[in-house]
């Protein structure tokens, strides 16, 4: 027995503690189906995890059983769980429903959890939108997309996707959602981002056939390749700009170096093979990539860039 226990372990004295706790947290339910409940979790939840643990852990899930007493619903589904707490809020009450799936089988649907989440998602990008011309637009190619949507042709992941798209074509329009896209507008956020083209398809299409516009999807690949190139000038010359140093940051400044000033593509600079080599009295690296050999300019002794910006 330790020092200070008298009769007393301290196993026992946790478990007097815990069903002291017990009753001071069910006292507060008016419903004689949630005390049982609760009663029974109490039971289960000291052999679950120990009477000291159990104590400490009590009060955290007594939200989970004021909310069963608040909606007298019989035995709670996973959906009805879902509706109220979200995805997030039930993993935090994982161990009540630990405790509903041993004792009652209620389990938990990944494609309701899912759903639920994207429709979170969905809700928040457009609450997160200012008023104006652009939510108005937004929204209504949430309810068509909705609409397609109910009828089995599309996702709601897919639509989520698409009004992310959507959002941003606007965002590119105008930062305070007041305007509607122009073609400009359009083209210049498409050639920033071509791997948005297919996507933003859906939503240009509607706010043509809404708004009475005649905007395009279609771009040269002139004007793609002119705007890749300007974000790898950036990106290098920011890379220049930091001053770093490390196998890390060669491997970056190499594959960022590849793609603009021999337009490779797909680079894994986790599997270059390069060593420092000066060609012409300019230091910089000669890399080894699918059978060929490629020179590029270290960042110490880097050219001028076609902007103008000297590194």
């Amino acid at each position: 027995m330790p020092a200070g226990r008298k009769s007393e372990c301290e196993n026992c004295a946790w478990g007097k503690s815990f069903d002291r706790r017990a009753l001071i947290h069910v006292a507060v339910f008016d419903n004689v189906s949630t005390r049982q409940r609760f009663n029974e979790f109490c039971q289960w939840l000291k052999g679950h995890m120990g009477a000291h643990k159990a104590a400490l852990k009590l009060k955290h899930y007594v939200s989970f059983f004021s909310f069963l007493d608040a909606h007298s619903v019989g035995l709670p589904s996973y959906a009805f769980l879902l509706e109220h707490f979200g995805a997030e809020g039930l993993r935090r009450m994982q161990t009540p429903m630990l405790w509903l799936n041993v004792r009652y089988g209620v389990v938990a649907d990944e494609h309701l959890r899912q759903e639920h989440s994207e429709k979170r998602r969905i809700q928040e990008m457009i609450e997160t939108t200012p008023a104006g011309l652009g939510l108005d637009a937004l929204q209504g190619y949430r309810a068509y997309l909705l609409l397609k949507q109910g009828d089995g042709s599309t996702s709601l992941g897919s639509v989520r996707l698409s009004l992310r798209a959507a959002k941003n074509v606007l965002a590119s329009a105008s930062h305070q959602f007041d305007t509607l896209p122009t073609q400009k507008t359009v083209t210049t956020y498409l050639t920033q981002t071509p791997g948005q083209q297919a996507t933003a398809q859906g939503f240009i299409s509607y706010l043509n056939r809404t708004h009475g516009l005649s905007l395009t999807t279609e771009l040269s690949e002139r004007a793609v390749a002119r705007a890749k190139n300007h974000k790898l000038e950036a990106k290098l010359y920011a890379l220049y700009s930091t001053g770093g140093e490390g196998e890390d940051y060669e491997r970056t400044w190499i594959k960022t170096a590849l793609m603009l000033l021999h337009g490779v593509n797909n680079v894994n600079k986790k599997t270059l093979a390069y060593r420092v080599i000066v060609m012409q009295g300019v230091a910089g690296f000669e890399v080894m990539l699918n059978t060929k050999t490629y020179w590029v300019p270290g960042p110490a002794s880097a050219p001028p860039f076609p902007n103008g910006s000297s590194v």
